[in-house]
C-alpha cells in the first residue's frame, strides 16, 4: 500500500488518495473479498469458488445448492462453504423455505459475520478499515427499503445456525447496511457480465467521481485498483459507482437512491458530455455511437475484467 494513504477528503468523509505519481495501468492495491458470494439466478451457471462460467459443475451433495468446476475448486471452496453448507441444508428444510436457499444479500452476509467470529473486522495488517467503521446508511433508507432489510433480517435469524455465535438485531442490521451502500458486483472470467457481489473492505474507502481516474478489474478472485491515467501525488483516487455513460440525471438519481448524496463533480454540475450520451445525432461531425466506443475504450485501457460497485450498478 506504498502508493496510497487514507485522508479526510472534503465533503466525503475518509477516501484515499496517492502518495506518488502513478500512471495509466499502474496498480494500487490488490485486494481478495472479506467475502463473496454467487447471485442467486447464476447459482447453477457459475462456480461458487472461482466464479467461473461453466457448462457443466459439480453440486455439492450435501447443501445441493453449492456447485463447482470440479474437486479442486471444491475443497478450495470448503473453507467458505462449511459452516454455509450445513445452513443451507437446514434453512431449505423450514417450512415455506422447503427446497430453497436463502438469497445472495443473506447468504453474504451470513459469510462476513462467520468470518468476523473467526478473525474479527481486519484481516491483514494490508486491510487499512474495519468493518465496523464502514457506513450502513440504514437511517436514510426509505420505507419500502426497510421493509425489506426487516424480511432479510428475519430470514437470516432462520438461516443462522444455533450452535453458531449468536448476534444483536443491530449489529445483523449494520451488515446489511454495509452490503447495501458498499457491496461491489463481480464479473466472471470474461469480464463481461456480473456473476455475484462481494465485500472488499479497502475498495470501500475509494471515493466517487462521474469521471474516475481509477477503474476496479477482477484478477485471479482478487480486485485490483488501476489508474486509467495519470494521478498526480496528493490526488484523490475515485471510481464511478455508478455506469459512466449514463447522463447526469441518471446518475444523480442513482447516487442518490442507492449511495445517499447528492454528486457534486465538475461532469454533474456542468452536464459535462450529455449531448454525447443522449446519442441519436452526431457531434462535431461524428456519430455518437463512434464516439461513445471511443470513451469506454479510453476508460478500460489495460481493464480487461472490470467490476462495478453496487448490485444495483451495471458493470462496465
Amino acid at each position: 500500500m506504498d502508493s496510497i494513504e487514507v485522508f479526510d477528503s472534503p465533503g466525503k468523509g475518509r477516501g484515499l488518495r496517492a502518495t506518488k505519481e502513478l500512471l495509466s495501468g499502474d496498480v494500487l492495491f490488490s485486494e481478495p473479498p472479506f467475502a463473496a458470494v454467487v447471485f442467486d439466478s447464476l447459482a447453477d451457471k457459475i462456480c461458487h469458488s472461482c466464479f467461473r462460467r461453466q457448462d457443466k459443475l459439480q453440486r455439492c451433495g450435501q447443501c445441493k445448492f453449492a456447485q463447482y468446476c470440479d474437486k479442486t475448486c471444491q475443497s478450495a471452496g470448503w473453507k467458505e462453504h462449511k459452516l454455509e453448507c450445513g445452513a443451507i441444508k437446514a434453512f431449505g428444510a423450514i417450512g415455506d423455505n422447503f427446497g430453497k436457499a436463502p438469497n445472495e444479500n443473506i447468504r453474504l452476509a451470513a459469510r462476513i459475520m462467520w468470518r468476523l467470529d473467526k478473525e474479527g473486522g481486519v484481516m491483514s495488517d494490508m486491510q487499512m478499515t474495519s468493518l465496523d467503521d464502514l457506513e450502513n446508511h440504514i437511517s436514510d433508507m426509505p420505507e419500502d427499503d426497510l421493509k425489506e432489510l426487516k424480511v432479510d433480517i428475519h430470514n437470516f435469524l432462520d438461516y443462522w445456525p444455533r450452535n453458531s455465535k449468536q448476534h444483536r438485531v443491530d449489529d445483523i442490521s449494520h451488515i446489511f447496511g454495509v452490503i447495501n451502500c458498499n457491496g461491489f458486483t463481480v464479473s466472471d472470467q470474461r469480464g463481461l457480465n456480473a456473476v455475484g457481489v462481494g465485500l472488499f473492505p479497502n475498495l470501500c474507502l475509494v471515493n466517487h467521481d462521474c469521471w474516475p481516474n481509477c477503474t476496479v478489474i477482477l484478477n485471479h478472485g482478487k480486485i485490483e485498483l488501476r489508474a486509467l491515467g495519470k494521478i498526480e501525488l496528493g490526488e484523490e483516487v475515485t471510481v464511478s459507482y455508478v455506469d459512466f455513460l449514463n447522463v447526469t440525471e441518471d446518475r444523480q438519481r442513482q447516487l442518490k437512491m442507492h449511495y445517499f448524496f447528492d454528486c457534486t463533480c465538475e461532469h454533474c454540475k456542468g452536464h459535462i458530455k450529455d449531448d454525447l450520451k443522449m446519442g441519436g445525432k452526431e457531434v462535431d461531425g461524428v456519430k455518437v455511437s463512434e464516439q461513445v466506443t471511443s470513451l469506454i475504450e479510453m476508460l478500460l485501457v489495460h481493464t480487461p475484467q472490470s467490476i462495478s460497485h453496487q448490485l444495483h450498478s451495471p458493470p462496465f
